[in-house]
């Protein structure tokens, strides 16, 4: 998908060019549904060859529900407007390969979660925060992880999610699977790896539906953006919530001064008025789910690189 500032501008002809760019035939990539073009760019990342050049900046979010890259298009629209520069979004089909993109060089800014950004870190990338998301109007930045249970289950703490299957999210999401894992051992709860499960593409919604159908887990972990309206619909019981490090957007700190200080001065501290101060739609997830980024630095995400050391035999992906 290829974002042009002011105005997005088709998304099959970007996915196209961008793997055409990236050493695929016209015929080829034009043959190629849009997931096999987004894996494609993918690899092409992973690989180091997928091409841009200095008036474009790439972007990506993390795929962790189901319309991830619509919800942060007018994002990458900012970023357009805050750069003048053209924006080439770029479809990320897992975690991992936002993680390879990072540490390639080959994502400029990436909107990311606290664990992808340690494990980018973890795998040579060379990036920054420039802020970190606010998810509640008047709040600080940060989330919450929250335990989820089907309202059937018989049980009442985390310790009783002792030898129970356990749906967790992605392996490098830090609410879904991070944090979970540290307050599992806190409790004194070890989870047999043949009980810790995952949903297919390992979204925070699908682990969240997950839980309610009771079919393969009765309890498990979302962020609250995704278990609260299920909560509160009674398909799901909170059984506990913890706070997370919020989710950065991140930059790579090889980009030119003046382009990091430009992104910088926008963002942090940015509110909603700040994209519609620029003529930018928010769209439905963010006039719901985002009400600016906090300014912090790479300490702020200290309590991550902890976690990881607690937990690296339980979560692989802190081994990194």
């Amino acid at each position: 998908m290829r974002l042009r500032h002011p105005r997005l501008a088709t998304a099959f002809a970007g996915v196209a060019l961008i793997a055409a760019l990236a050493g695929c035939s016209s015929s080829t990539a034009a043959e190629q549904s849009p997931d096999g073009a987004a894996d494609a760019v993918a690899d092409a990342v992973a690989e180091g060859t997928f091409a841009k050049d200095e008036s474009t900046i790439v972007f990506a979010t993390l795929p962790d529900h189901e319309g991830a890259d619509q919800d942060a298009e007018p994002i990458a629209e900012w970023i357009g407007a805050i750069t003048g520069k053209e924006v080439e979004f770029f479809p990320a089909t897992d975690y991992t390969a936002v993680v390879q993109g990072l540490a390639s060089g080959q994502i400029d800014v990436a909107q990311i979660s606290a664990f992808t950004y340690y494990q980018a870190q973890a795998a040579g990338a060379q990036i920054e925060p420039i802020g970190a998301q606010i998810t509640e109007e008047g709040a600080a930045a940060g989330y919450y992880s929250v335990a989820i249970a089907n309202p059937a289950w018989d049980g009442s703490t985390i310790e009783d999610f002792a030898d129970e299957p356990v749906c967790f999210v992605n392996p490098t999401s830090t609410s879904g699977r991070a944090i979970p894992a540290s307050q599992l051992k806190a409790a004194g709860v070890e989870v047999a790896p043949e009980n810790v499960l995952a949903p297919e593409g390992g979204s925070h919604d699908l682990n969240a539906l997950k839980v309610a159908e009771g079919a393969e887990c009765m309890v498990g972990f979302a962020q609250d953006i995704d278990a609260d309206p299920l909560i509160e619909a009674g398909d799901l019981v909170e059984v506990d919530r913890y706070l997370v490090p919020a989710a950065p957007i991140a930059m790579q700190s090889a980009l030119p001064q003046d382009v990091k200080d430009a992104l910088v001065d926008e963002i942090a501290g940015s509110t909603q008025e700040t994209l519609t101060a620029h003529g930018i739609e928010l769209n439905e997830f963010l006039k719901t789910s985002w009400f600016g980024f906090e300014g912090v630095d790479d300490a702020y995400y200290d309590s991550i690189r902890t976690v990881c050391e607690e937990v690296a035999d339980e979560v692989e992906a802190c081994q990194a």
